[in-house]
């Protein structure tokens, strides 16, 4: 039986993680990396080329967030677009208004930010959540005040999937003249996003969530808000974030983005994915905890506990099996704490260390399901096969 199972092993589980580069992003990239070399800071023809190459993907992304051209930054990764918003904005409104309000909830890049900028004096305060992950609107309401300069709340959590209703609560922090970041990563591709509808001051992007390529990121500014120079040196990303352009990888980014809505109705077809998995996987072990949120959730994700089964010996055995699924966040893999956000949404240390992520994706198909639910059935059955 196991020969049998091991005959089918190509199953990836973990596209909150990251994602394959789709075909079409590719091609463009390999474009721009045979053709479109030249320096975009360059005066000459061909840096001027490359600087079009740019200005065209900035555009892109732009549209795929319903932003002005001129609103879009790019940066290596996510993580250094939360670190460019996060210290700048403080730093730009200290100490007159020295608060920043965020939830428990928010990715590693944002959470640890935040403390290192709590260890450099700013208050840092933490909104409650329910056991769904969505922040309590009204002790947020609360706790908003005339020196609070930023709410911070990610859109879509990347380990459980909670979608927040980020709208509301920017219209609570704009009416008591606090400006407003969401962390939006695993948000583009999944839901419709547009940046001025959800009336947002600022909120990151990554690359290499929607097929795009690792080793981009991008932020969005609204125009009239406060911004910072975040590394400094030439004049790159108007004066706020200088160094030589990537630029394939950014006309990857740009490629990715033109895709974004067929990637949004994709996702919407996992759904019945995601209810089939569930059913089944009840039927064969009825105490399986569901830590997504049934309603408001990335239809694509899916967070499970198995009690009395350790959440590393699971990922092995699915491994084993040619299953990829993860414990949580896969920047805080290698840590042997349970995870923090399923913590905040009030697990126990024993549960969250039972507990693991399914994240589908393009390349999912029903016999994924199939397969993977047979190997869990054993697994269960055999007494750890």
């Amino acid at each position: 039986m196991i020969k049998q199972l091991l005959g089918k092993r190509n199953v990836y589980f973990d596209h909150n993680a990251t994602t394959h580069i789709a075909p079409p992003v590719r091609s463009v990239m390999n474009r721009v990396l045979k053709t479109y070399w030249g320096n975009p800071s360059s005066g000459y023809a061909k840096g001027k080329m490359s600087a079009q190459i740019i200005d065209k993907a900035r555009e892109q992304v732009a549209s795929a967030i319903g932003a002005h051209s001129h609103e879009v930054y790019f940066a290596s990764c996510a993580t250094e677009s939360n670190n460019a918003i996060l210290k700048t904005v403080s730093n730009h409104f200290y100490p007159d208004k020295n608060k920043i309000i965020s939830t428990p909830i928010e990715h590693p890049s944002v959470m640890n930010t935040l403390e290192y900028l709590k260890a450099k004096g700013i208050d840092v305060q933490y909104c409650p959540i329910d056991s769904s992950g969505r922040v309590i609107l009204d002790e947020l309401d609360a706790m908003i005040d005339d020196k609070t300069s930023l709410v911070c709340c990610m859109l879509a959590n990347n380990e459980i999937g909670t979608i927040q209703d980020v709208k509301k609560i920017a219209a609570m922090a704009r009416a008591k003249g606090a400006l407003v970041f969401s962390d939006c990563v695993q948000a583009l591709g999944k839901i419709p996003i547009n940046v001025k509808d959800l009336d947002v001051d600022y909120a990151t992007f990554s690359a290499h969530k929607l097929y795009g390529p690792k080793g981009i990121g991008a932020w969005y500014a609204r125009i009239s808000c406060p911004l910072e120079p975040y590394i400094h040196g030439g004049h790159q990303e108007e004066g706020m974030r200088a160094g030589t352009e990537s630029i394939h990888n950014i006309a990857g980014f740009g490629e990715a983005c033109k895709h974004v809505n067929k990637l949004v109705t994709f996702s919407m077809q996992n759904e019945s994915l995601k209810r089939t998995f569930l059913n089944e996987l009840k039927a064969i072990k009825s105490d399986i905890i569901i830590n997504s949120p049934v309603d408001n959730c990335l239809t694509n994700t899916i967070n499970l506990t198995f009690p009395g089964i350790g959440s590393g010996e699971l990922m092995k055995m699915l491994d084993f099996h040619g299953i990829a699924v993860s414990a949580g966040s896969a920047c805080s893999t290698s840590s042997n704490k349970p995870s923090h956000v399923l913590k905040a949404i009030g697990l126990s240390d024993e549960a969250a260390q039972e507990s693991i992520r399914i994240s589908f994706g393009t390349a999912t198909k029903p016999k994924h399901i199939k397969y993977t639910l047979k190997v869990l059935k054993q697994y269960i059955e055999d007494d750890k096969l």
